[in-house]
């Protein structure tokens, strides 16, 4: 866990020193993302919160994802990215952070265990990662936040 809380420690001192913000829709990592930036102190300054949207349901509900974005299913590149902005549009912020994916054990809609797509929106764009995780349900989780702050810093470093 040292690393997700590295990870979190600097995307919450960058988005500080950006005045910049940040929300999240969780599903496969459960509100870890959430969990890990909300342990740093200071993180209420720049994080607006997130859902965690386990149930498929729950995306049509809460984020009202499009009918036709099922279509794909909902352990999908189109599922995340759906996600990443109704999120942004719902909370008002800067960039937003969403997951999507088979933890395992068994195949889901016909998906392998350890397909997992990360999807972060940005001022301008929106930026989705396929993963092929290998690990039990919590490393496959631990990871897919792990690659999520990851990617959310990359693009910092680049834009």
């Amino acid at each position: 866990m040292k690393n997700l809380e590295e990870k979190a420690f600097r995307l919450v001192q960058l988005l500080r020193k950006l005045n910049k913000n940040l929300s999240t829709a969780e599903s496969c990592t459960g509100g870890l993302i959430a969990s890990s930036i909300t342990d740093i102190p200071g993180a209420s300054k720049v994080y607006l919160g997130g859902l965690v949207v386990y149930a498929t349901d729950m995306k049509r509900k809460l984020l009202e994802i499009p009918e036709k974005t099922f279509q794909y299913g909902v352990i999908s590149s189109q599922m995340a990215l759906e996600m990443a902005l109704r999120v942004k549009t719902l909370t008002g912020s800067d960039y937003s952070i969403a997951t999507t994916g088979n933890l395992g054990p068994d195949t889901m809609e016909g998906k392998p265990k350890g397909l997992i797509y990360i999807a972060v929106a940005t001022p301008e764009k929106v930026y989705v990662k396929e993963l092929n995780l290998q690990g039990d349900r919590l490393s496959n989780k631990t990871e897919a936040t792990d690659e999520a702050f990851k990617l959310l810093l990359e693009l910092f470093n680049y834009e």
